[in-house]
Formats: C-alpha cells, structure tokens, sequence
C-alpha cells in the first residue's frame, strides 16, 4: 500500500468518526420534547426475570399525561441501564425504582439480598423440590420431618412464607416450566439459618410451594406437630347387600289355589 493509499485511508476514517460525533450532538441537543402536559414514561418491553441485569432492550418509553407520573418512574432509561431487576418485571409493567437494585461489588446474587439477610442453599430432589415447580422469587413454607424411637414419625413446620433467592447456580430463569433442580438457595436472617441447618440434620426437609398472594402467616405457636398417633387408617368401605326382590305367584290346581313367593 502506497504513501497516497495510506492518507486517503486516513483522510476518510477521520471523517467517518466526525460525521457519527456531529450526528449524536445533534440528536442530543434535538430530543423531542414531550407534549405540554405530558412526560416520558418508562415502560418494560418483555418479561424482565428477577436478576436479569437491565439493558436498552428491556426498555421502551410512553408519552403519558403528566399526572400519571412519580417520583419513582423513570424518565430517562440511561439513569438504570446496569440495574439489577429485584422481582420479576411483566411486559408493559411501568418501570418503578423500587423494584430494581443498584449492582453492588460480587455476584448478582449477592445484591438480590435483603438488608441483614442472609442465603442458604439446601439440597433438593424432585419431590422435596416440589416436582420441578420452584423458580426464583416464589415463596415456600418448609417442612421438617424427624424419625424417632419405636417407629414415630414427627412432621412440623419450621419456617414459612420464605424466599427463593435461586435454584441451582441461577438467580433468573426465562422459562417458566418446570426444571428438576439439585439446590435452591433461600433468604433468611441468621435465627432462620439456625434453625434451618439444624432441621436438614435432625431429619428431612419438605418444601411446600405458597401462592404468590398467599400472606398467611403460620403461628408456631399453636402450631402442633403432627405424628402416627394423628394419622387415621381408613377402613375399606362397607357395601350394603343389594336387597333380595320376592314376587307372589299364585298357582291354581283344579279346584285349589296355592301362592308361592319366588325370590330373584
């Protein structure tokens, strides 16, 4: 390539990279504006998972009368491009910052975490992990049952209405189908943990899926365990016998007459 080639190539480049600068200060200083009365509003573009790392295609903005506006919409998307979404965002849900998380230091993980709460992950199989139907941001009441002397069997619960951080190494999943996992890591504070570690060694953990709307909390206190002497054998069930019909027949012989009953 010769000494002309090279400016040329230069010459054109520099250029180039002029025309993109020019361009983006003009579209900067040339917004449109929203109508008199109206603002920006920031709305989501498809189903955000809880965890998922907020980016320009998750966003799209609404011009909508100024009253629908607060002070936690959002107006300008650059402002949480990098957030971290706290619970899962539906298609056209209004984007609020309440419901996102600034990424901190480590893992997404770790910035899903509540203040003073802790995670803990616990083994799992099909049947503890409720069939496969356990996704991150639903909510559980854990069951702890414990063999004792002579063939008893105690079940309680021991911790409810608890959150479900991640299953196995993922804190967001786009499918919402059922996926056999191996652990699920949980929210809890550190009493909960306690108790939570102590039950996985006395004996074997249950989860028990809650509806999301669901706030039922359980009293422990009157909250009893349930044991063999609690579980009813049910007897097989008793049939009547199907009644026996009898018809008169009415027999004449000559100058007799006799009535017989036939049964059938």
């Amino acid at each position: 390539m010769n000494k002309k080639t090279v400016i040329s190539v230069a010459i054109s480049i520099m250029f180039g990279v002029g025309a993109i600068l020019i361009a983006q200060s003009w579209l900067e200083t040339n917004k449109v504006a929203a109508p008199e009365n109206q603002v920006y509003i920031a709305f989501s573009t498809m189903v955000i998972p809880v965890g998922t790392v907020i980016e320009s295609k998750h966003i799209k903005l609404k011009v909508l009368p100024e009253s629908m506006s607060a002070d936690n919409t959002v107006a300008d998307p650059d402002e949480i491009y990098g957030m971290i979404a706290k619970d899962t965002i539906y298609i056209d849900d209004i984007i609020r910052l309440e419901r996102l998380l600034i990424k901190g230091e480590g893992s997404t993980l770790a910035s899903l975490i509540s203040e003073n709460m802790r995670a803990v992950s616990i083994r799992v199989d099909d049947v503890v992990g409720v069939a496969g139907f356990l996704l991150p941001g639903n909510r559980i009441d854990i069951l702890n049952t414990v063999s004792g002397s002579g063939g008893s069997v105690n079940t309680e619960v021991i911790l409810h209405n608890i959150k479900i951080l991640a299953i196995d190494q993922r804190a967001a999943i786009d499918e919402n189908k059922p996926q056999l996992v191996r652990a699920i890591t949980v929210e809890v504070n550190l009493e909960q943990a306690e108790i939570l570690m102590t039950a996985r060694n006395k004996g074997r953990l249950q989860l028990a899926l809650r509806n999301p709307s669901d706030t039922y909390a359980v009293d422990f206190v009157s909250n009893k365990k349930v044991t063999n002497d609690d579980i009813v054998e049910i007897a097989p069930p008793v049939f009547k016998p199907r009644p026996i019909k009898k018809h008169k027949v009415e027999i004449i012989r000559g100058t007799t007459q006799e009535s017989v009953q036939l049964k059938i």
